[in-house]
């Protein structure tokens, strides 16, 4: 019995005194939508058979690209631009990686793009808008604020509709991710029937 206590000790000694073989990475990837987003990562270090040391937290977090996602040294990632980057958790030789994806709008269209002329009281009219990435590739569903500078010219609707009240020269403003565009509107006096 004396022999049991003294290996079932002994073999809680070792285990304690295991080192941690690498980091579990939660989560294990990233994607952002938008610039300035953040989002917390834990590496968990771990020895082979999955026991958790949680005194060897990273000493060091390392981004491969700060132009696309920057972390601080509490595991707190920032999306900065578009791209791909990797984030790693590092103490020593322990190594941990999460792949960051951003793919912020990078570009706003408007058709038309310089000038949108309307009559008073007319039909709403719908400008096609779209949001692109960095590659050019159009990004759906994304969240695109709209008004009229001049609300006694034109007001806009949820629809992203222009409607037309008085005549005059206002600009349609736009803004997605902090990207702003503006096209001129024109609002032209209703013509007598």
């Amino acid at each position: 019995m004396r022999r049991l206590a003294i290996l079932l000790g002994l073999g809680a000694l070792l285990a304690a005194c295991s080192q941690p073989d690498f980091y579990e990475m939660r989560p294990t990837s990233l994607s952002f939508e938008t610039k300035g987003m953040t989002r917390t990562v834990r590496a968990v270090a771990k020895d082979r058979r999955g026991n958790e040391h949680p005194t060897s937290k990273p000493l060091e977090w390392k981004s491969s690209d700060e132009k696309v996602a920057t972390v601080d040294a509490k595991g707190v990632v920032t999306a900065v631009g578009s791209g791909v980057a990797t984030i790693k958790a590092i103490r020593g030789d322990l190594v941990g990686e999460v792949m960051v994806d951003v793919n912020a709008v990078e570009k706003l269209v408007v058709e038309p793009a310089t000038e949108i002329r309307l009559e008073q009281d007319g039909k709403p009219y719908a400008p096609v808008i779209k949001t692109l990435d960095i590659r050019g590739k159009e990004l759906t569903g994304r969240m695109v604020r709209v008004k009229c500078a001049d609300e006694k010219i034109c007001t806009t609707d949820g629809d992203k509709r222009i409607w037309a009240h008085n005549p005059g020269e206002t600009t349609y403003e736009l803004n997605a991710d902090g990207l702003k565009q503006t096209v001129k509107v024109v609002v032209e006096a209703a013509k007598r029937r």
